[in-house]
C-alpha cells in the first residue's frame, strides 16, 4: 500500500510494507506534549505469512534522538481532524468498539539500540518477544483523536500463553544525571518550570537492593524550590519491588511545610510492594517476570527473563 490514509475498510494487517509504515506512524509522540528529534532515523522492518508476524524489528542502533519542549501552538494538523469540534491528539477518545479481529502469531518481536545516543548519551538496550499470540484490531474509529493510524492495532491475545521474551538495559553510571537532565527539562520547561540542578546516584543496597539518592532545584515563575530524596528499594528476580525506605527533605521552607504535611503518606509507601508483572497487564495465567535484577558499577544495568 503506497497511500498515506488509513481508511476503515482497507485491509489489516495487509502486507509487510503496510505494518512497517502503521509502526513508523506510531512511534510518533504527540508534539502537543514532547518533541522528539531523530524518531524517523529509527530502522523498522517486518515480514509476514499471512496472519502471522514472522518479524517485527525496531533498530535505532547508531541513532541520535534529541528531546524537546513541544512547540508554541502545536496541534494536531488540520488533514487528520474531521472536524472542529475533535479534541487535540493528546486528548484520548473512549475506547471505540472493534469492528474487526484476526488472530495469529508474532514470532519475533525485537527492539534493539547498540546503542542510542539520548541527547548525544548512549543508552544500550536490547527487548525481545518471541511467539506471542496476537490479534490484529480494526477499531470503528481512530483510538486516538487526531492519530489515524490508531484505528489499527495489535494487542497480545488472551494471557499471552506461550509468549517468552527478555529485556536489558544498560547506561554508564555517570551519565545518569545527565540522561535525565536532558529529558526532563524540557518536558517541565512545557508545564512553565525551570529545571536549574539535578543530580541523581544509584548505588548497590544489599545482595537484592539499589539505593537512590536525588536532589533537584527548580523554578516556576519567579518561586524557587529544592529538595532532596533518599529511596532503598528491594528487587526480587520474580518482579516484586518492595520500598523499604524513603527520606524526603527541603531547606525552603514551604516546600519544608509541604512536605511535613505530606509525611503520613510518604511514610505509607515503606515497606509496599509493587508487582511488576501487573504492568504487563497479562492475566495472573500469563507469563511472568524471572531473574529481575539491577547491577550498579560502572554501568547500571537492568535485565530480565519473560516465560
Amino acid at each position: 500500500m503506497t497511500t498515506t490514509t488509513w481508511r476503515e475498510d482497507q485491509e489489516w494487517p495487509g502486507d509487510a510494507a503496510t505494518v512497517t509504515r502503521w509502526m513508523r506512524a506510531s512511534l510518533r509522540p504527540d508534539e502537543s506534549e514532547i518533541e522528539v528529534r531523530g524518531l524517523d532515523d529509527v530502522r523498522v522492518s517486518c515480514e509476514l505469512d499471512g496472519d502471522d508476524l514472522e518479524h517485527l524489528t525496531l533498530d535505532a542502533s547508531a541513532v541520535g534522538l534529541r528531546v524537546r519542549a513541544p512547540k508554541q501552538g502545536a496541534s494536531v494538523p488540520s488533514s487528520s481532524v474531521p472536524s472542529a469540534s475533535v479534541p487535540s491528539a493528546s486528548v484520548p477518545s473512549p475506547t471505540p468498539a472493534v469492528l474487526r479481529r484476526r488472530t495469529g502469531t508474532a514470532r519475533r518481536i525485537r527492539l534493539t539500540a547498540q546503542p542510542v545516543r539520548v541527547e548525544g548519551i548512549p543508552l544500550v538496550v536490547d527487548a525481545q518477544v518471541h511467539d506471542a499470540p496476537i490479534e490484529w484490531l480494526v477499531h470503528a474509529a481512530p483510538a486516538v483523536a487526531g492519530r489515524p493510524e490508531s484505528r489499527f492495532g495489535i494487542e497480545i491475545a488472551g494471557d499471552g500463553a506461550g509468549m517468552r521474551g527478555s529485556f536489558l538495559a544498560s547506561l554508564a553510571a555517570s551519565d545518569l544525571t545527565p540522561l535525565l537532565t536532558a529529558v526532563l527539562r524540557p518536558a517541565l520547561r512545557a508545564g512553565g518550570v525551570r529545571l536549574r540542578r539535578l543530580t541523581v546516584t544509584v548505588a548497590p543496597d544489599g545482595a537484592d537492593g539499589i539505593r537512590v539518592d536525588g536532589a533537584a532545584s527548580v523554578r516556576w515563575r519567579v518561586v524557587p524550590a529544592s529538595a532532596r530524596a533518599m529511596a532503598r528499594i528491594g528487587v526480587h528476580p520474580d518482579g516484586i519491588v518492595t520500598v523499604r525506605d524513603v527520606q524526603v527533605s527541603s531547606g525552603n521552607p514551604l516546600i519544608a511545610l509541604a512536605l511535613r504535611t505530606a509525611r503520613k503518606t510518604i511514610r505509607a509507601e515503606i515497606g509496599r510492594t509493587h508487582d511488576l508483572n501487573e504492568s504487563l497487564g497479562i492475566g495472573d495465567s500469563g507469563p511472568r517476570l524471572h531473574d529481575v535484577r539491577i547491577t550498579v558499577d560502572d554501568e547500571i544495568t537492568i535485565a530480565a527473563r519473560l516465560s
